[in-house]
């Protein structure tokens, strides 16, 4: 169990697993994700990772998307609205998401890197 005591996904063809690193808190996804609604996963987990962020004083989320082979719209539309909720933060109080993709995965390279504009300085791309 992680420190943000939030229990990995592993529903169909998609893993997520939040566990523990040196500098926050790591976030891997393993599979697809080509649900209808992916939000009904997605959304409670990324409010349970930001708030849990928020209370613990972390200061660095990785999202690992490397062994993600497919995400819809919809879920990158869930990333996203995660990614939002820090524009309504302090910089001091806020943390960083850095997101690791796999440069030889087309979609990665296509959606992941834009969604570094979305609140300037609070998304690093790796």
């Amino acid at each position: 169990m992680n420190k943000l005591g939030i229990e990995a996904i592993d529903e169909g063809r998609i893993k997520i697993e939040v566990l523990d690193s040196s500098a926050g808190i790591y976030i891997k996804f393993t599979g697809e994700i080509d649900m209808e609604d992916p939000s009904l996963i997605l959304d409670p987990l990324f409010e349970k990772i930001h708030n849990g962020a928020i209370d613990n004083s972390i200061k660095e989320v990785a999202a690992d998307f490397k062994e993600l082979t497919f995400l819809n719209s919809s879920g990158i539309k869930a990333v996203a609205k995660w990614i939002m909720k820090l524009s309504d933060m302090d910089d001091a109080s806020r943390y960083i998401i850095t997101v690791i993709h796999n440069k030889s995965v087309t979609w990665q390279v296509t959606s992941l890197p834009t969604l570094s504009f979305l609140v300037p300085g609070a998304v690093q791309l790796q």
